[in-house]
């Protein structure tokens, strides 16, 4: 474990140093932190150095006030900040949810550092804020109530538990599974910080108010090769995924992972790390 400071802010990340490996950085979402990849790191670390990071706002990284704070380029400059201080110069990043949102980021501004990328369970941010209501209702529904000036923060805080229980129970048995082995416990200590769920709808804010318009207006197309993955039951389910990211990667790549919901790394982390050991696999055996 260790500890970066960005412009003030103390990032926590994980490094388990294998020096002699490749690196596969992996960043996590919302409402968890870099503890999502436990059940995946086993399956990865025979091939990979696996460096982990808690997004600021999240787990045991700091918890700054300010919405402008939590942009996707503050955010991105962390993730790179944590890479040069571990002397990587390159490294296969997967994200997961927002930490995916966050690997896009890097990959417009510190190319030379993406490898290649894995996205998991979502779709492009100007998408998502231009699909119809009936749709926002069933899956993105949080997207629109969290960036709500004052009334989100006015309910959840003193109900976190029962906020991340509904958010968490979005998946056949996951909320038993995370009860059982402790996860839950941990996600809920480190969601009921000082400053953690005002760093969660900032997190989303800054998306809305500022990130969302770099993308609407257009970006280049990135040219790393790209591996989507989602969930049969989760957010992406029904939606043209490869079709739509392809709009602004390259080369995109896509499977669909059954029986899974939204939190696909806890849900299928076996799948998960073999679908990700094959897209590698090919570059780095030539």
């Amino acid at each position: 474990m260790g500890e970066v400071t960005v412009q003030g802010v103390t990032i926590h990340y994980t490094d388990d140093g294998a020096i002699e490996k490749p690196v596969c950085l992996l960043l996590h979402g919302f409402p968890q932190s870099s503890l999502t990849w436990r059940y995946v790191i086993p399956y990865l670390s025979e091939q990979y150095r696996i460096v982990t990071v808690d997004l600021r706002g999240y787990g045991n990284s700091a918890k700054p006030v300010g919405e402008s704070l939590y942009r996707n380029d503050v955010m991105a400059n962390d993730v790179a900040h944590v890479l040069d201080t571990l002397n990587v110069q390159s490294a296969l990043i997967v994200g997961h949810d927002r930490g995916a949102r966050i690997a896009r980021k890097l990959a417009y501004l510190r190319p030379e550092l993406v490898h290649k990328l894995v996205f998991i369970d979502i779709m492009p941010m100007e998408y998502v804020y231009h699909l119809s209501a009936k749709e926002v209702a069933k899956k993105y529904w949080h997207w629109v109530f969290q960036i709500v000036p004052d009334l989100p923060e006015t309910l959840i805080e003193g109900k976190e538990e029962e906020y991340l229980t509904f958010l968490l129970s979005r998946g056949d048995g996951l909320y038993e599974r995370l009860k059982a082995d402790g996860s839950f416990d941990e996600y809920l200590r480190a969601f009921k910080q000082p400053g953690a769920v005002q760093a969660a709808l900032s997190d989303y804010r800054a998306n809305y108010h500022s990130d969302l318009s770099e993308y609407e207006q257009g970006v280049d197309t990135l040219s790393m090769e790209t591996l989507l993955l989602w969930g049969e039951h989760g957010n992406l389910a029904g939606l043209p995924v490869v079709d739509v990211w392809k709009k602004t990667i390259d080369h995109v790549h896509g499977y669909e992972i059954e029986g899974c919901g939204h939190y696909v790394p806890e849900e299928k982390p076996k799948e998960i790390a073999e679908h990700i050991l094959q897209f590698d696999k090919k570059s780095r055996c030539t």
